[in-house]
């Protein structure tokens, strides 16, 4: 399903785009909108880092099931870029289209500001499809019902006994509440490590990466038509937001 998602870059790319075009708008009504500040970036590198769980010992003997980051940190630097990009209720209405101050604002666009710019960008009032994602999902739990996923996930759940941890399924112990806290604890460390010795063990990331990209291929060849209108809305976006920007896409 990746091939029918934007990849870092294009997303970037749109964005850009999108907060240009929201400031020029929101100017045209007096308004001096900040663009949002970029949000620290970490987690998953790719679709299938960390899909089917843990991989990285040095990660998990340090970190648990936790990425290599403060998290802390993290979350602070979210807070703050989420409070520089609060808008007061009259700039809220324009850039919605909403509320006593959108009807009062002259030849205020459909949607507000934030409309005008997603048909700027889009060509239509239509968001991002979500199709891909929601098959990608879709694949991502029927693959757990294949014979040989629930096999690995059994022998898993067997030599994670062994070892005295108790869990039914590999991302049962990934979503332990216990290790809900922002720092990993002695406890989920020594989980997360016997958890990787387990998977090694029963080939769980193999076997289920299989089953999935089965289901995947299924999904896509059911559903070629919509995904190839996804595939060439992205490229769309990308086009209009490279002019935008005046760079070549």
């Amino acid at each position: 399903m990746q091939a029918y998602l934007p990849d870092e870059k294009q997303k970037q790319l749109v964005f850009d785009a999108r907060e240009a075009l929201l400031v020029k708008c929101m100017a045209r009504y007096g308004f001096s909108y900040k663009p949002a500040p970029p949000m620290p970036k970490f987690g998953p590198k790719s679709m299938t880092d960390l899909r089917y769980g843990i991989h990285d010992e040095a990660t998990a003997s340090r970190y648990g099931y936790k990425p290599p980051v403060d998290l802390a940190a993290i979350r602070e630097q979210e807070r703050a870029a989420v409070d520089g990009t609060v808008l007061s209720a009259d700039e809220e209405a324009v850039m919605t289209g909403q509320g006593a101050a959108a009807s009062a604002a002259a030849d205020l666009p459909p949607g507000g500001c934030a409309g005008e710019v997603a048909r700027a960008i889009t060509g239509s009032d239509a968001g991002q499809s979500m199709l891909a994602t929601e098959l990608g999902n879709e694949a991502y739990i029927k693959a757990q019902q294949d014979p040989k996923v629930k096999q690995a996930f059994a022998d898993w759940a067997a030599c994670m006994t062994e070892k005295g941890f108790h869990y039914e399924k590999p991302m049962d112990a990934v979503d332990d509440q216990r290790f809900a806290s922002e720092k990993a604890t002695d406890a989920e460390i020594s989980t997360a490590t016997a958890d990787l010795g387990c998977r090694a063990k029963s080939q769980v990331a193999e076997v289920w990466y299989a089953a999935e990209v089965g289901i995947q291929k299924s999904l896509i060849e059911k559903n070629s038509e919509r995904l190839d209108k996804v595939k060439s809305d992205i490229a769309l976006s990308v086009k209009n937001a490279s002019k935008v920007l005046g760079e070549k896409s």
